[in-house]
């Protein structure tokens, strides 16, 4: 018999500019603006945001906790419950409690896994924010997203 673990949905009320979050410029100040209370946490979260069609946000879950300044996730670990709920896009974010916002090389390596992955799933990898200390990172705006695209060859 195989059973189904449930996945539990946590959500704060936080109001935003509009309900859609993704593809086009603004987005990663949206993440960052339902996100920013991540600055404060002393250990490293990554987060996976599932959007629908309209890049509404069907669904977020926190991925993995880390330490101070590693944390460990499986790409396919990131992606499961956008698989669940059938998710068409997705963003992903995490935190440096460092307040550095600027992405390690494990980072940069760890979002061209993902990259990699998203699109062998037919799923819209839209962006990789990471959250500092008032500030964040965006791959997407930074044009590093556009380059491991480039670099996956698909």
């Amino acid at each position: 018999m195989a059973y189904l673990r449930e996945v539990e949905l946590k959500y704060k009320i936080t109001e935003v500019e509009s309900d859609v979050i993704g593809g086009d410029a603004g987005s990663s100040s949206q993440v960052y603006q339902l996100f920013s209370d991540l600055q404060n946490e002393t250990k490293e979260k990554f987060i996976t945001i599932n959007l629908d069609t309209k890049n509404r946000v069907v669904c977020f879950e926190v991925v993995a906790i880390g330490s101070l300044n590693a944390i460990h996730a499986r790409p396919m670990e990131v992606f499961r419950t956008s698989i669940m709920v059938n998710a068409a896009s997705a963003i992903v974010v995490h935190n440096h409690p460092s307040g550095d916002p600027n992405p390690s090389q494990a980072d940069i390596h760890f979002t061209q896994r993902l990259v990699n992955l998203s699109q062998e799933m037919g799923l819209n990898l839209i962006d990789h924010v990471i959250i500092g200390t008032g500030k964040y990172y965006s791959f997407f705006d930074s044009g590093v997203l556009s380059d491991l695209r480039k670099r996956s060859g698909r």
